[in-house]
């Protein structure tokens, strides 16, 4: 799939950020979107994350030289404007870091483990480099979301090839703020249905639901405020 078709029609492109330093605009070139359709067929990842071309330079993501190395994991950040009309969809990464984690807000979304797509290239110190690739589906699509990048040993760098994002576009009356809320349950559906079958939640399961309730409703309004 040529994924430069895609980006054709994609109205505002996604801030990717990173939490380990990297040269100016570097990982912004390591950025591809494709596009959800109607009538759009699957993805394609293994071409989509298929190996660099000879030459291609990948970008290089360092830790900190003061930073501690256990409080200072590789963070990747993506952010869509809310006022864009589209909102992430899947994710996929071609790196030398072997899997990946996704977080909505600070809620764990899902953990994708890499496969090895290439071990023949070699960094400024000869070294060898092994680039592996790993996709996620969200389970929602959202504004933004962060990446951690795991299992790269004890090196001091990630090299990045390709940030693949899949993208589609929202109405203004779709409810987006719900993947990054945690909100996956509804609560009234669960009481109603109990109450239908006859029976109440003892004190402690209202209290707990009472609490579910709340917090959802806490990070309702932290995200109106972002």
């Amino acid at each position: 799939m040529d994924t430069r078709a895609e980006e054709a029609g994609v109205t505002r492109r996604p801030m990717l950020a990173s939490s380990w330093d990297a040269a100016c605009g570097a990982l912004a070139r390591s950025l591809h979107l494709t596009r959800a359709g109607v009538g759009a067929p699957d993805l394609d990842w293994e071409q989509l994350l298929a190996p660099p071309d000879p030459g291609q330079d990948l970008v290089i993501l360092k830790r900190s030289l003061n930073s501690d190395q256990d409080e200072n994991p590789c963070f990747l950040y993506l952010r869509c404007d809310p006022n864009g009309g589209e909102e992430i969809v899947s994710i996929g990464i071609l790196s030398s870091a072997r899997n990946m984690e996704v977080y909505l807000g600070e809620e764990y979304c899902g953990t994708s483990r890499g496969k090895n797509v290439c071990s023949d290239l070699d960094n400024s110190e000869g070294e060898k480099i092994i680039l592996y690739k790993k996709y996620l589906k969200l389970e929602f699509s959202t504004h933004a979301c962060k990446i951690k990048l795991l299992s790269f040993g004890e090196k001091q760098c990630v090299f990045i090839s390709k940030v693949v994002v899949h993208m589609r576009r929202v109405s203004a009356s779709s409810s987006t703020s719900s993947p990054a809320l945690g909100s996956r349950i509804d609560l009234r559906r669960v009481q109603t249905i109990m109450e239908s079958m006859g029976s109440k939640l003892s004190p402690g399961a209202q209290q707990l639901m009472d609490m579910v309730r709340f917090q959802q409703q806490n990070r309702l309004d932290l995200w109106k405020r972002d």
